[in-house]
C-alpha cells in the first residue's frame, strides 16, 4: 500500500520522524522562551508532538499544489497551521478544560490559542518543510532497510498508542492533574 508515494511503513516512520522533529523544535523554542530546559512537550510522555506529523500530512495534501509559489505557500502554511491550532485547542478544551500551550502573554493573540508571532512562524515552517525538511526526512527513512523499517513502524505505533491511551485515560479521569506536561498549558474556566 502506498501513501504519498511511500510504502505504508515508510510513511509511518516519516510521520513519527516529523513528530519527533516537532517535539525537538517545541523543546528548543520553550527552553529559549522560559530560560530553563523544557524536555517534556506534548500530550504524551514520549518524544513526539504528533500535531507536527498531522501538520505535515495536511501540508502535503493541501499545500502541495502551491508549493512552487513561495508567497502562496507562506500564506497557506500560516493559515493551515493556525487553523490546526484553533481546532486542536477547541477539542482539548472540550475534553480537558485546557490546552497544552499558552500565547496569552504574546501580542495580538486570540484567547491564548493563536497569536500573530506563531502564525508568522508557521508560514516559514511550511516553506522549510517543502524545500528542505520533507526531502531530508524521506531520505533518512529510505535509509532504513525495508524489513527493519516495518518492525520500527510497528514498534513506534504500539509504543505511541499505549502512551496515548494511558495519557488520555489519566487526563480524562483527572483533567486538573498538573503533571510535568503543563509548561505553557492554559486552563480555561
Amino acid at each position: 500500500m502506498k501513501v504519498f508515494d511511500m510504502d505504508l511503513f515508510m510513511f509511518i516512520n516519516w510521520f513519527f520522524l516529523l513528530s519527533f522533529f516537532g517535539y525537538v523544535l517545541e523543546c528548543i523554542v520553550l527552553t529559549i522562551e522560559h530560560k530553563k530546559p523544557i524536555l517534556n512537550r506534548g500530550f504524551v510522555h514520549g518524544p513526539f508532538c504528533i500535531i507536527y506529523g498531522f501538520g505535515a500530512v495536511g501540508a502535503y495534501l493541501v499545500l502541495k499544489p502551491v508549493s512552487h509559489n513561495l508567497v502562496l505557500l507562506y500564506i497557506a502554511s500560516s493559515a493551515l497551521a493556525t487553523s490546526m491550532e484553533i481546532v486542536t485547542a477547541k477539542a482539548m478544551i472540550k475534553l480537558f478544560g485546557s490546552f497544552w500551550w499558552d500565547y496569552s502573554k504574546k501580542p495580538l493573540n486570540y484567547k491564548g490559542i493563536i497569536c500573530l508571532e506563531s502564525s508568522i512562524g508557521w508560514g516559514f515552517l511550511g516553506i522549510v518543510f517543502f524545500y528542505f525538511l520533507d526531502g531530508f526526512m524521506r531520505a533518512q527513512v529510505n535509509r532504513i532497510p525495508f524489513f527493519y523499517g516495518r518492525i520500527l513502524a510497528i514498534i513506534l505505533l504500539i509504543i505511541y498508542i499505549s502512551d496515548f491511551t494511558y495519557c488520555m485515560y489519566k487526563r480524562l479521569r483527572n483533567p486538573d492533574d498538573d503533571d510535568d506536561q503543563t509548561i505553557g498549558r492554559l486552563k480555561v474556566s
